[in-house]
């Protein structure tokens, strides 16, 4: 059955509980502690087996959803909840197939919980300006990512870094932002690592690297398991080299271009 999260005040708790360490998890619990359920544009839910015991949740963003399923998840009613509440995006992780007509796309999702070695002093390290930030997303986009409206990263963005929900790091050559890392959802003990980019004027030169490792050990710091969902043939290779290892795969369904 699928309660709301208002019906069950264990909600929180219950997935801690459930899985702690998972980046599902990680993202619904971020929503969820940046965006309160009472406003219009998201809502949260459990999903529970016949004796009301915890086996997944949902989060809607608009009309993008987020599901953490388990092997106890009810994927036929999933599927029906999904298609009658218009979802036109779903994100979930890969083992689950849903009953949803969309286009598919999957991809890797790689995990650290261990501090990334120095390479020597870290220097222009700074927290970027938000417009600075988008600008340079906007020109290293490509077919992988395609950076929303400005005013509506702007908006997003700057709500979830006042509430630390996310963090956001760049690196500097000569007043100029040459690399940029943030992650895009902090739980308590999870994050999940995103909007990882670098201007073409300045790769090979070890920015981005510097800028996750900067982001990461501070992290595992916190005790925080850092987790990212890489398409499925980029980056590997420099992920490995920062200590990211492969542990699952995700699945995002786009009703739009279906």
């Amino acid at each position: 059955m699928i309660v709301s999260a208002q019906q069950a005040p264990d909600f929180v708790s219950s997935l801690q509980k459930l899985a702690p360490n998972d980046p599902f998890v990680c993202r619904i619990l971020s929503l969820f502690h940046t965006y309160d359920p009472e406003l219009a544009f998201v809502d949260y839910w459990m999903t529970a087996d016949e004796n009301g015991i915890c086996n997944g949740a949902i989060a809607r963003n608009g009309s993008s959803f987020i599901l953490f399923l388990t092997d106890n998840s009810d994927l036929d009613e999933i599927s029906s909840f999904l298609r009658v509440s218009g979802a036109s995006g779903i994100l979930c992780d890969g083992r689950y197939r849903l009953d949803f007509t969309a286009k598919e796309t999957e991809g890797v999702i790689m995990k650290t919980s261990s501090m990334i070695p120095s390479e020597g002093e870290e220097t222009n390290v700074i927290v970027p300006e938000i417009k600075d930030a988008y600008e340079l997303l906007v020109k290293c986009a490509d077919d992988g990512f395609t950076p929303p409206s400005f005013e509506d990263f702007y908006v997003d963005v700057n709500h979830r870094l006042r509430h630390r929900s996310i963090r956001m790091y760049g690196i500097k050559d000569n007043e100029k932002l040459a690399a940029v890392a943030m992650t895009v959802a902090e739980s308590d003990n999870g994050a999940v690592l995103g909007a990882v980019a670098c201007d073409p004027e300045y790769r090979r030169m070890g920015y981005a690297s510097m800028a996750v490792r900067h982001i990461v050990n501070r992290l595992v710091t916190e005790n925080k398991t850092v987790f990212l969902h890489r398409s499925q043939n980029a980056n590997a290779a420099f992920y490995n080299k920062l200590g990211f290892a492969d542990c699952g795969v995700w699945r995002e369904y786009n009703a739009e271009f279906r």
